[in-house]
């Protein structure tokens, strides 16, 4: 009976190492997954628009600039891809200041030309972990994608407000908006779920709101500890 019981326990502790190992795994596909979705999927999206503009317009010094922007970007999510088959290391994550991966995103939208991109901030440097300033910039970059394909927006403004818990993080468009108490939300899909969940990994508080006709907001709250961590 004894030896029966030390089978049973053997098999059962396999069993969840097994299924331990299938949720490691399950969890890595979706990383990479969003990782995909969330960061060298936004830079493809501005590519296809820029390319799009191009279609509809004959000013030559523009093209040009448009072109090399173009290129930039390509350029930028090859590299993104090869950093993932490195275990998705970015150095340039731990490097930058948070402020300043903003900023880097908001003269992406301007390079474009059909949207305004505003950064404000109360303070030069803001100090914020690696993994902080990955969610922030991810979610950032999917409520710009969100405003630039959906919103017909013409300015996104940004604001970085230091609070003594913590820091609030604001973006507004001035695009149409929709009504979020009939399904519309639905429209943004996997990038509403995917800032939710990216939030919810730093336990920042996330929310939404959007009025048709007067444009879309999003405040992200990010509690002094997790800045500090």
């Amino acid at each position: 009976m004894h030896e029966q019981e030390k089978e049973k326990m053997f098999e059962e502790h396999t069993q969840q190492l097994l299924t331990a190992q299938l949720e490691i795994q399950e969890q890595t596909m979706q990383y990479i997954g969003r990782e995909i979705h969330d960061n060298v999927g936004q830079k493809l999206t501005l590519a296809a628009l820029y390319t799009q503009q191009l279609e509809y317009s004959n000013r030559y010094p523009v093209i040009r600039e448009q072109l090399l922007a173009i290129g930039i970007i390509i350029n930028e999510s090859l590299a993104e891809l090869r950093a993932l088959s490195k275990n998705l290391t970015n150095t340039y994550l731990q490097k930058t200041p948070l402020l300043e991966l903003i900023k880097t995103e908001c003269d992406k939208i301007n390079t474009l030309g059909n949207c305004r991109a505003s950064l404000t901030c109360e303070e030069a440097i803001i100090p914020a972990p690696v993994a902080v300033k990955t969610i922030v910039l991810r979610v950032l970059q999917e409520f710009f994608q969100n405003s630039l394909k959906h919103s017909g927006c013409t300015l996104v403004t940004i604001q970085l407000l230091q609070r003594k818990d913590g820091l609030l993080i604001v973006a507004t468009d001035n695009g149409n908006g929709f009504d979020m108490g009939n399904g519309m939300i639905e429209m943004n899909g996997i990038g509403l779920a995917n800032m939710k969940m990216r939030a919810a990994l730093i336990n920042a508080a996330f929310s939404m709101e959007s009025i048709p006709g007067r444009g879309t907001s999003m405040q992200l709250f990010i509690d002094k500890e997790k800045l500090t961590a």
